[in-house]
């Protein structure tokens, strides 16, 4: 009986110590999993180690999953282009010296920051010193190039209006630094927007909201300007009234007929005012100079 206790007692020890092993397994293949960005495998790999698979053969079937593949895509475009092939470990590696310089040289967010931007740089064997040279010449053609030119991209496009990263971007990847920028652009646009409805009630056409935009007017600006023109959106006596974009383009310089109109309604408003104010006046006149001391005192 005591030699049976024994042996079940040493088939616990088996099995405590098989269970503590998956569990550090799976410990060092969740840490791993999370450095390449594959988090999303875990369960499929815990199953792998409760058929008994160990931590190589997991590590290897990993690779050849789907999303093994499309995280680390550049592998394949290295294979192909007869590049020899590196490590997971040193994909990520490059992948991180690639974000560091784009940040360092104040490239917008968006813009070569992410694992399908790092593929084809990793695919095409370009170094991060390659790299780091081709940001130092945009960055050069940036300080150099001549200011009315610098000045029309920030008025006509919007390039340069955070700062000069973005012209960087443009001359490193004028197609997808113009991308960027106009991702930028269209939500800037959109939050305008939806500062002018809270404002008055209507929001912005597109044009003039990317037209503010693009002159970096910030939201509070827009708050500030239209609420308290916000009047002038309801029709006068005479049916007049303004949209809230003629509003926001005759607040900010933008339309000289919209300018106009909002001159004219205001005046009508004033003159209206001052027509109610006079009456008051007069009525208020009118029975002064009726009641004479000698009437009052009848």
């Amino acid at each position: 009986m005591a030699e049976e206790e024994t042996v079940l007692d040493d088939d616990a020890v088996v099995d405590a110590t098989d269970e503590q092993d998956r569990r550090n397994a799976l410990e060092i293949i969740e840490d791993t999993l999370a450095e390449y960005g594959l988090a999303g495998l875990t369960d499929r790999v815990n199953a792998m180690l409760m058929e008994g698979s160990s931590v190589e053969s997991v590590l290897i079937q990993i690779k050849d999953t789907d999303q093994f593949r499309d995280r680390f895509a550049g592998m394949q475009i290295r294979k192909d282009n007869g590049w020899p092939a590196i490590s997971p470990a040193e994909y990520i590696r490059l992948e991180r010296d690639y974000r560091n310089l784009m940040e360092t040289a104040g490239l917008p967010a968006g813009f070569y920051d992410n694992p399908d931007d790092f593929a084809d740089f990793v695919g095409n064997d370009i170094s991060v010193a390659e790299m780091s040279q081709r940001v130092s010449m945009a960055s050069t053609a940036v300080a150099n190039v001549n200011p009315q030119l610098k000045n029309q991209l920030r008025e006509m496009y919007g390039i340069g209006v955070e700062n000069d990263g973005e012209l960087t971007a443009y001359f490193l990847d004028p197609e997808r630094g113009v991308s960027v920028i106009e991702q930028r652009l269209q939500m800037e646009s959109a939050g305008l927007s939806a500062a002018a409805i809270q404002a008055t009630g209507q929001k912005l056409g597109k044009g003039i909201a990317r037209q503010l935009a693009t002159q970096d007017v910030q939201e509070r600006e827009i708050t500030q300007r239209l609420a308290p023109q916000a009047g002038l959106t309801q029709a006068t006596l005479g049916g007049e009234s303004a949209t809230t974009t003629e509003l926001a383009a005759a607040s900010f310089g933008l339309d000289s007929e919209s300018t106009a109109l909002v001159r004219r309604l205001r005046q009508r408003r004033q003159a209206g005012a001052q027509r109610q104010t006079g009456g008051l006046a007069t009525g208020m006149g009118l029975v002064g100079l009726g009641s004479s001391p000698g009437q009052i005192d009848s």
